[in-house]
């Protein structure tokens, strides 16, 4: 047809002007028909197509910490608060994924998830599953951050940990946005395998990143109120007036909105104290499960003594 070339661009420029984004940025997306591919576009202030050196950076470290967050919650059965140290797997697929060059306008990367071809009754590729992983985990940042505006509560987030929420996650989209700098999250998936996931885009303004940063701090270091189970070394102990006293027990923590690993306070009556110290005495394991209030574990219903002796 005599008209091929200015349909395909006007095809091309509202397209770019309905998602707010260049045209060159739209072909890039076209061109990576083989990779899932996440676009992060920055919106600070200052000449068009930079950005300050420490909010690059900081924005580079919550891409990686999204990828490897998003891989490792794939090899877990049960939400972690706090992810730890991640395994090597976790690792070894995040160094497979590929950054686009930044262009010109606002200030834009974009990782590539490469996707290899499958059959189409077999299961999805890993790339595929970390993709949809990761866009799981942001609608879900985003859902909690934006009900955070009207009235903060931790609550918001612990509710949706099984749909990706961590302190992982949370501090890689508030690094994405240092010093409060907007941006947006888009996800495409690569054409030659479709999903049923509709593509689209969240943006992150300056009160949502400030929701985030707080999130994550507050992750850090919470006990949710709730049944907890904590199994670890006992560190401290303390004997109250009267009876009972309160021990000090590192280690993994379970609860009714995932697992992660620090020291909890737990309060005894004072037969399952005396247990406490014996276990600390002979530098054996313990676990004890009980009700958290206010980050503490109280009205303890059961203190095991497990095998395993801590290293000295």
């Amino acid at each position: 047809m005599r008209d091929y070339a200015s349909r395909v661009s006007d095809f091309l420029t509202t397209v770019a002007a309905v998602e707010e984004r260049s045209i060159r940025l739209l072909l890039d997306d076209l061109e990576t028909s083989g990779a899932d591919t996440l676009s992060f576009r920055l919106l600070p202030s200052g000449p068009s197509g930079t950005i300050p050196l420490f909010n690059a950076v900081d924005a580079l470290a919550g891409v990686r910490e999204l990828v490897v967050s998003s891989a490792y919650a794939l090899t877990i059965e049960q939400p972690m608060l706090v992810q730890g140290r991640r395994p090597e797997s976790a690792l070894d697929f995040a160094r497979t994924v590929r950054l686009g060059t930044p262009r010109a306008g606002s200030w834009a990367i974009a990782a590539q998830l490469a996707v290899p071809r499958v059959d189409a009754d077999a299961a999805p590729p890993l790339a595929r599953q970390v993709s949809l992983q990761m866009h799981r985990a942001v609608r879900a940042c985003f859902a909690a951050s934006g009900e955070a505006l009207r009235e903060f509560d931790l609550e918001l987030f612990l509710r949706r940990t099984g749909e990706g929420v961590s302190a992982n996650v949370c501090d890689a989209l508030a690094k994405l946005g240092r010093d409060g700098v907007p941006y947006d999250v888009r996800f495409n998936w690569a054409r030659e395998l479709p999903s049923s996931m509709p593509a689209r885009s969240f943006r992150f303004s300056t009160r949502r990143i400030e929701a985030l940063r707080t999130a994550a701090e507050q992750l850090k270091v919470a006990v949710p109120d709730g049944e907890v189970t904590v199994e670890g070394q006992v560190s401290k102990l303390r004997r109250d007036i009267g009876e009972g006293g309160q021990a000090t027990v590192r280690g993994p923590i379970r609860t009714i909105y995932g697992s992660s690993e620090r020291s909890v306070r737990v309060m005894l009556p004072d037969t399952l104290y005396q247990r406490l110290v014996d276990a600390h005495g002979r530098r054996q394991h313990v676990r004890v499960t009980g009700t958290a209030v206010r980050g503490r574990i109280e009205r303890v219903s059961r203190v095991e003594v497990l095998d395993g002796t801590a290293e000295a």
